[in-house]
């Protein structure tokens, strides 16, 4: 039986008062300890802590001045009154007074928890800090180029322009009809006949004339600069090639452009603008605008209302499944777990965390929520245990004391690589992952992320991994791995070329990962000598192999298929099954009894699933595989 670990947060006035706690007694208790100097606390004491021995406390000591300012601190507080710690104990009597239960202090903010809270105000005060950049950037005369999802997107340009002090002349489709054609039409005589532009070209045209307005008080806003002229270098569209030659012809005038982490904008037109910044996600905490305080977004961008539904709500344990979503979408989602748990008596926080996940997978067209658990595959249980020791590492690491902050992004792994024999269950592995994090999941198929196009594959991957990012916590799995991640080659050859790239763009993307937003990367293969060493650097892929299953591994596989098709293999049949399919597959195994379940209840007469009639599905399965393994030989 496992302990849960019992942390606390010790805050230090300075480096000697934080040694000194190092060197406590480990016999003393947690009051003691806290008593011997002047100590405060992140959270409250839990009751009952007091009395602990400090060698069964997990305490991480920090020292004040790391703190950001207006944090709030808490001064150790006891059930009972401190003792002397100079004079002997006193006698207890034999029915000592129950203590009594103090509880736990709330941290006190300055700004009340929202009674209602706007998709405009939630994305404001997620996003304070980068606003606050952008908009010191722009009245500096910069022009900025904006890296985030769409929902945000109006939400944002408007506050930057403000906070900015500039007037915002924002590029939108002119109403059709508009007076473009009038000044075409020729003075007297017949009217010409209208040319029919399509919403681009009327974009550019209205972009032309923004540009020809500006002056110093104003800033143009380009709010879908990748749908405009998005693409690469290498094949500039028209419509790129004009837009980037109308911005680049007015370089002393301050633009905001916007784009989306999917979609590239062409390097030639990104340098029109002095700064690029990246917003995507939320973060852990957010700070108000007024002042410097700070407090856990599950606190900031929920309600008062949203927190009471749910028994046993934590702000803080609220960010890990949302950190990856934008603040539109997280409000849409608790609208949405609100809706959906309006008639439960007694809804708590899981059922708010579950309902959350399949809002995500709701959202997009290809993840999904997993019905697979590690209890559904029998075996394997080395690789169970190495691969439950990296979940708690991708799970747990914020729990680390602040000290190894640098080193967090070290201890994550980016991602695993399943090799082996087919049918072996790589895929099963993959789903009971994202079943243990609580996280949904995309399965893609490995030519499926190749294009006929140059860049196309890359926008593939680009894609898919913003997604992944989007619907965090998600684990994301590449079957067939080795024909995207194949060993890069100096060829000059077309199809090589796009394979490189392709290695690259996922190389880039796994180094871009963010600790606080977890996303985990499965390849599967069947042929890991193929895969290019770069990806199976220990810092990016670990590989795991999953080999065909042992004699154990079988009889615990004929177990739980039997039970779940509901046919009985006692008296020694399983040893006879096992025996018979030594150096089959899990896969294998599981269409015995499959076949068994349907001539019991489809086939007509119903053969019911004896030993005898077991056996003959065996021996069928068996000839099968020779007879294939002839035809391969010929």
């Amino acid at each position: 039986m496992t302990t849960s670990v019992r942390r606390i947060s010790v805050v230090a006035p300075d480096e000697p008062a934080r040694a000194a706690l190092r060197r406590q007694p480990p016999h003393v208790t947690v009051e003691q300890a806290l008593a011997s100097g002047p100590y405060m606390l992140l959270l409250p004491l839990p009751p009952g802590w007091d009395l602990l021995a400090w060698e069964t406390v997990s305490a991480e000591l920090l020292l004040q001045a790391d703190l950001s300012p207006g944090t709030p601190l808490y001064p150790p507080t006891y059930a009972s009154a401190r003792p002397d710690l100079t004079k002997p104990p006193a006698p207890r009597s034999a029915d000592p007074a129950p203590r009594e239960q103090v509880p736990p202090e709330e941290p006190v903010f300055r700004h009340p928890q929202p009674a209602e809270l706007h998709e405009d105000e939630a994305t404001v005060l997620a996003y304070g800090r980068d606003i606050a950049q952008v908009s010191s950037l722009l009245r500096a005369g910069l022009s900025v180029l904006v890296v985030a999802e769409k929902p945000v997107v109006p939400h944002l340009w408007r506050e930057m322009a403000t906070r900015a002090g500039l007037r915002a002349e924002v590029l939108e489709e002119p109403p059709e009809g508009d007076d473009a054609e009038a000044e075409d039409q020729p003075p007297g005589g017949e009217p010409l006949i209208p040319v029919q532009q399509n919403p681009r070209q009327r974009l550019l045209g209205r972009l032309r004339e923004l540009v020809r307005a500006l002056n110093d008080d104003t800033v143009l806003v380009v709010q879908h600069l990748d749908l405009l002229a998005g693409g690469s270098d290498g094949q500039l569209s028209p419509e790129a090639r004009e837009v980037t030659e109308l911005l680049h012809g007015a370089p002393e005038r301050v633009m905001l452009a916007f784009a989306a982490p999917s979609l590239s904008v062409p390097e030639v037109l990104g340098e029109r603008f002095s700064t690029r910044v990246t917003i995507t996600g939320v973060p852990r905490t957010v700070r108000f605008r007024d002042d410097r305080e700070e407090q856990p977004l599950g606190r900031a961008l929920v309600t008062v209302g949203e927190s009471a539904r749910f028994e046993r709500y934590d702000p803080v344990e609220f960010y890990k499944h949302v950190a990856g979503m934008n603040p539109v979408l997280l409000r849409q989602a608790m609208r949405y777990a609100m809706s959906v748990h309006r008639d439960h008596p007694a809804p708590v926080a899981r059922d708010l965390y579950a309902t959350i996940r399949a809002f995500k997978a709701q959202m997009s067209s290809n993840f999904e929520v997993p019905d697979v658990g590690f209890d559904d595959i029998a075996g394997y249980d080395e690789v169970k245990a190495h691969i439950q020791r990296a979940i708690d590492i991708v799970m747990g690491h914020h729990r680390l004391p602040q000290e190894f902050d640098h080193l967090r992004t070290k201890l994550i792994p980016r991602g695993f690589i399943f090799h082996g024999p087919p049918g072996t269950g790589k895929t099963l592995f993959a789903k009971a992952i994202a079943n243990r994090m609580n996280a949904t999941i995309l399965v893609v198929s490995g030519p499926e992320v190749m294009g006929t196009y140059v860049g196309e594959s890359e926008r593939n991957v680009r894609e898919i991994f913003a997604e992944a990012r989007r619907n965090a916590p998600s684990v994301v799995v590449f079957d067939e791995f080795d024909s995207i991640a194949s060993r890069r080659s100096e060829h000059s050859d077309g199809g090589t070329r796009a394979g490189n790239a392709v290695v690259a763009q996922i190389l880039t993307e796994m180094d871009g990962f963010r600790p606080e937003v977890p996303t985990l990367v499965i390849g599967t293969t069947n042929r890991l000598n193929l895969i290019d060493e770069a990806l199976l650097r220990p810092s990016r892929f670990e590989s795991i192999a999953i080999d065909l299953p042992n004699d154990e591994a079988r009889l615990k596989m004929i177990s739980l298929h039997a039970a779940k098709f509901g046919i009985d293999v006692g008296g020694g049949v399983d040893e006879l099954i096992a025996s018979a399919l030594r150096g089959r597959n899990g896969d294998d195994i599981h269409s015995v009894f499959r076949d068994a379940f349907v001539a019991a209840h489809f086939q007509d007469p119903p053969v019911p699933p004896t030993p005898e009639q077991l056996g003959q599905i065996v021996g069928r399965l068996q000839r099968k595989r020779r007879e294939q393994r002839r035809s391969g030989r010929r």
